[in-house]
């Protein structure tokens, strides 16, 4: 070999290792830099806000692929699959006055009191909704909406004592109401 096919041998070596280089380093480095592995910043995972929602307390709710669908078409974090009304009201409230219920299965066992609903767009009345009590001896046994001004309504809230005894139930009970907006 001359010394001139030595020095072209030599640079087609060296443009190859240089190119190889480049082409590797780009294919097998992508974009490191940030927090996230290749570059890739996520979309918004969550919808939030420090003084809205119903109650003015703040809310953070997923969003998209993050809210979790029910085979029933009730989301958690999202939209119901069949309008696009956020798939819960929900409310609180307490007794207007203190009730002495009987103990469970007697006919004075159960009580009904109204509680303010703060929000019912794309409710209407006769809306049903479900609760619960933040008590163990109470539960709520049914609701319904009885008036709406289609911003905020009044829902019947029926309770019963769930113990042996009689029971005391004091304006401090809280009520927790949900209504789906799905079509009744």
């Amino acid at each position: 070999m001359t010394k001139t096919e030595k020095y072209i041998v030599g640079i087609v070596v060296l443009v190859v290792v240089a190119l190889g280089g480049f082409f590797f380093g780009k294919i097998g480095s992508g974009n490191t830099a940030g927090d996230f592995a290749g570059g890739i910043t996520p979309g918004t995972l969550v919808t939030a806000s420090a003084s809205g929602g119903i109650t003015g307390n703040g809310y953070i709710q997923p969003v998209g692929a993050f809210s979790s669908a029910a085979i029933n078409g009730i989301t958690v974090g999202g939209t119901d699959q069949y309008h696009g009304f956020t798939a819960y009201v929900t409310a609180s409230g307490t007794p207007a006055s203190v009730v002495t219920l009987g103990a469970l299965g007697l006919a004075s066992s159960t009580a009904t009191s109204s509680v303010t609903v703060p929000e019912t767009a794309g409710l209407s009345i006769g809306a049903i909704c479900s609760g619960s009590s933040a008590t163990t001896t109470v539960y709520v046994s049914g609701c319904v909406l009885t008036t709406t001004n289609g911003a905020t309504g009044t829902a019947l809230v029926a309770y019963s004592n769930i113990t042996g005894a009689n029971l005391s139930v004091p304006t401090s009970t809280i009520f927790r109401l949900t209504f789906d907006q799905l079509p009744y």
